[in-house]
């Protein structure tokens, strides 16, 4: 029994041995342009995780998570002019472009009396008259430099949504285990932010929920939705699991597994009351992707197993904090549903074009009624799809509708196959994943942050190469004949 119990530990390791292996095939050295692709958006991935968590300002953080993203930006850039770029991307490539065209064209200066007539300048031009200073020409967008640093926050996701485009399945599958990797290193150091107490130099951010374990974050709402939102993709390796310890799969489906469990017990921890009714979903997500694959219909205990661990998880967070995360839901009334009204009357009088991407804080600031004057600074609308109405009008829902009709025929396309452990399964995770953000959009602003937004644009484009033939598998046989590979 012990000889065969340290086999089978042997083959565990063998396992993790391969994925080695793997990672070495997918940064291949005889493919140099490929090489320097996939190094460069490894390099985007682990500098945005660990330094893109602040959304307030372009702090030297998130001008360090930009200029890592100029390797990627660049080859991405080349490569599509090369003719590089996968066929039936033109659609999602358009769609990101335009959204760049947005707050590029808002910086342009106009002239005057073009300037003066649109919606919403009359006090501005009030002002100019009290001052004296002139008429000169003048940016569309009433925040030009928050303006120029939106664009800016632009070139991570941008870099990654068309460096994506030309991965290979199996360097996204790299990427997407080194996404769960870098979750759980935020989730212990959010274990240890709670340890060392509110004033702990853990923190990175000045500006953050001390006493709450926000790990790479200043928030701790989008720790939570960086955590959740990643399940699904963990769903993905976990459902390779064949309830066996000696092939190579264990070792990546029982880690996954681990992850699902911890992610739980983190986004609890969080109280983030979006978070915690999200990870309902994101369960829900993964439950359908594992069923839906082939791997449940020939190893049904090995996944009925998966599914009593995660339901013993959710019992044991619900067993030990579910007193801390009613309190919660019980604090009393929520100050961003007061303040979505007048986000609406202020968008009104910018109609159709808004008055600026990133101008949100001084606009609000100027609408907010005195009476409804609080000490709690409003410097996002706390629904992203309100703010893009303020400062963009009907362009911006315009790019919003295209993006997400765009996402649905994607999606759609993908759910209706059964999935599989390769491209489709991996793009259904992706599907929810992107569906989680844009939930959480509706309460809160996780794009607006580096991290979420390279996920985010990661998961785009694992979703605009997907096709339907990526499935096929073709059986190989060796010319000793003692076994078949899987290509």
């Amino acid at each position: 029994m012990p000889a065969e119990r340290f086999g089978q530990i042997g083959r565990l390791l063998e396992g993790a041995g391969r994925g080695t292996q793997a990672f070495r095939r997918a940064w291949a050295p005889e493919r140099q342009i490929d090489t320097a692709l996939f190094s460069a958006a490894l390099l985007l991935l682990v500098v945005s995780a660990a330094f893109g968590g602040a959304s307030q300002t372009n702090a030297l953080s998130l001008m360090g998570v930009e200029l890592a993203s100029l390797p990627l930006l660049t080859l991405s850039i080349y490569l599509p002019l090369a003719g590089a770029a996968p066929t039936g991307s033109a659609v999602p490539l358009g769609i990101a472009l335009a959204i760049v065209f947005v707050p590029a064209l808002q910086i342009l200066p106009l002239p005057f009396a073009l300037w003066s007539q649109l919606p919403g300048r009359g006090i501005v031009i009030q002002a100019l008259e009290v001052t004296h200073l002139g008429r000169a020409s003048l940016p569309f967008s009433l925040a030009p430099q928050q303006t120029w640093r939106a664009l800016l926050a632009l070139a991570p996701p941008l870099a990654m949504f068309v460096g994506g485009l030309m991965l290979s399945e199996g360097q996204r599958r790299v990427m997407a285990g080194l996404w769960l990797g870098l979750a759980v290193a935020s989730l212990c150091l959010g274990g240890l932010q709670m340890l060392s107490g509110e004033d702990s130099p853990l923190y990175f951010y000045e500006v953050t929920n001390a006493g709450s374990p926000v790990g790479f974050f200043s928030n701790r709402n989008h720790q939570a939705e960086f955590l959740l939102c990643l399940i699904p993709l963990a769903a993905v390796f976990a459902a390779r699991f064949e309830g066996r310890f000696d092939t190579p799969r264990a070792f990546p489906a029982l880690a996954a597994m681990l992850y699902v469990f911890v992610a739980i017990a983190g986004v609890a921890a969080t109280r983030s009351r979006a978070g915690i009714a999200l990870a309902a979903v994101a369960l829900l997500c993964s439950a359908a992707i594992v069923l839906r694959g082939d791997a449940v219909r020939r190893h049904w205990r090995a996944a009925a197993g998966l599914g009593l661990g995660v339901a013993i998880a959710i019992g044991g967070v619900l067993a030990f904090g579910l007193g801390p995360i009613m309190q919660r839901f019980d604090s009393g009334g929520e100050p961003r549903f007061e303040g979505w009204p007048i986000v609406m009357r202020a968008a009104a009088a910018f109609l159709p074009l808004g008055s600026g991407v990133g101008s949100f804080e001084a606009v609000y600031g100027a609408a907010e009624p005195l009476s409804q004057v609080t000490p709690i600074y409003f410097n996002h609308a706390h629904n992203d799809y309100l703010e893009l109405w303020l400062e963009t009008g009907l362009v911006g829902a315009a790019l919003l509708a295209a993006f997400l009709g765009w996402f649905g025929w994607r999606a759609a396309a993908i759910w209706r196959r059964r999935l599989s452990a390769g491209g489709s399964g991996l793009a259904a995770a992706c599907t929810a994943l992107v569906g989680l953000v844009l939930a959480h959009s509706t309460v809160d602003y996780p794009l607006r942050t580096e991290t979420i937004a390279v996920l985010f644009a990661f998961a785009c484009s694992t979703i605009a190469v997907w096709r339907p033939d990526a499935d096929i598998r073709l059986r190989v046989r060796r010319s000793d004949g003692r076994r078949t590979i899987r290509l």
